[in-house]
């Protein structure tokens, strides 16, 4: 678990560095196809896979080419009392999820607290940059 999450945290999903390049888009290719499979493992548990509203949301042809039951993963609404990162706690202290897919806007501190609390609670959190948002 906390290998996948600092592959995740350290890399992040859909985040790329430098000009778009074959190197680029293969390791992007490598680390969305690395998350739908533990997404499609994780599913296998009788909780919720929780996608936070500031993250890059699964679509469903992927969910689906993964086997990953759609109606078993839930894009939570915006808070408008909480930011992600309390959003993601109160899910986590919840219990009902086996993973959240967050954004990558949160400080490293935030991603280590929530990495660490997920662990307790045995909730596997995923980074992920923001899809249309490229780095040059």
């Amino acid at each position: 678990m906390r290998l996948l999450n600092d592959l995740m945290y350290s890399s992040g999903l859909h985040h790329y560095t430098g000009r778009h390049s074959p190197q680029n888009a293969t390791r992007h290719d490598a680390m969305a196809s690395y998350l739908y499979d533990r997404l499609a493992q994780l599913s296998q548990l009788p909780q919720w896979i929780l996608v936070t509203s500031e993250s890059y949301r699964p679509d469903l042809r992927s969910l689906d080419s993964h086997k990953i039951p759609g109606h078993q993963v839930v894009q939570l609404k915006a808070s408008k009392t909480m930011d992600e990162y309390h959003v993601i706690r109160k899910a986590i202290l919840s219990g009902n999820a086996c993973a959240i897919v967050a954004s990558q806007r949160l400080t490293e501190q935030a991603r280590k607290q929530l990495i660490q609390l997920g662990q307790q609670y045995h909730c596997e959190i995923f980074f992920v940059a923001d899809p249309n948002r490229h780095y040059h």
